[in-house]
């Protein structure tokens, strides 16, 4: 995604995934993340040493985040010629609905 480029989230109010984006963007790991992959894609290990927080902290909070689907992954060959995975946002707005599109 380009930096220009504006990806939406849209999430029902009561779904898993709203609850669970809820919880990483009111935590402060979460945040950090995030804050961490809008500048560019990076593997797990490259955020931690960044934030500087233990990597299985990381990598709990970036499964939460993909699975909510706002960070994605893909495989990629890392520098010892080993697959890794590099994280990136799949969203730069997140936007929670309130009540059913049918209730107008």
């Amino acid at each position: 995604m380009s930096r220009n480029e504006r990806m939406t989230n849209e999430f029902n109010f009561d779904s898993w995934q709203a609850k669970m984006v809820a919880l990483e963007i009111a935590n402060e790991v979460g945040r950090a993340i995030l804050k961490s992959l809008s500048k560019e894609p990076k593997t797990a290990s490259q955020i931690a040493k960044a934030l500087s927080i233990p990597l299985p902290t990381i990598l709990f909070h970036l499964s939460r985040l993909e699975e909510s689907g706002i960070v994605s992954s893909k495989k990629a060959l890392g520098k010892r010629l080993r697959e890794v995975k590099v994280y990136s946002v799949s969203s730069t707005d997140i936007v929670f609905r309130i009540g059913d599109e049918k209730d107008g």
